[in-house]
């Protein structure tokens, strides 16, 4: 059975002084995988939380913190590679990775929150 994640949407810049556009880009990519894994609204702590990834690398990543005043740390290891620390999203902030074969892509994932019981949702596909 497959499972796509797709991406589809438009991403512009508009130059608010002169009022014009300065770029507009269409996306529409994806990424078909055979398993995948979400959570709606997960609570993380202190402690750095290890998220199970649904096969053993993940192609296509979607973290989004919920939190109104919390950051939450996302550091992972990508395929071959070693763990680091990606960057620490603040209130409201997401991160997506999207990896279009299947060799490449992320083998683990933790999530770290500067405040007890920050929420956050994800998406992986693998």
């Amino acid at each position: 059975m497959a499972v796509q994640a797709q991406l589809a949407g438009v991403i512009s810049l508009t130059d608010n002084l002169a009022g014009s556009t300065q770029m507009q880009k269409s996306i529409n990519l994806s990424y078909l995988g055979t398993i995948s894994e979400f959570a709606q609204s997960q609570q993380i702590g202190t402690s750095p939380t290890t998220i199970p990834l649904p096969g053993a690398s993940v192609q296509f990543l979607y973290i989004k913190n919920l939190s109104a005043n919390a950051t939450l740390t996302v550091t992972w290891t990508p395929n071959g590679g070693a763990q680091a620390q990606v960057l620490p999203l603040q209130p409201g902030s997401l991160i997506l990775f999207l990896e279009s074969n299947s060799v490449s892509g992320i083998t683990s994932l933790s999530l770290q929150a500067s405040s007890a019981g920050t929420p956050c949702e994800y998406l992986l596909v693998s």
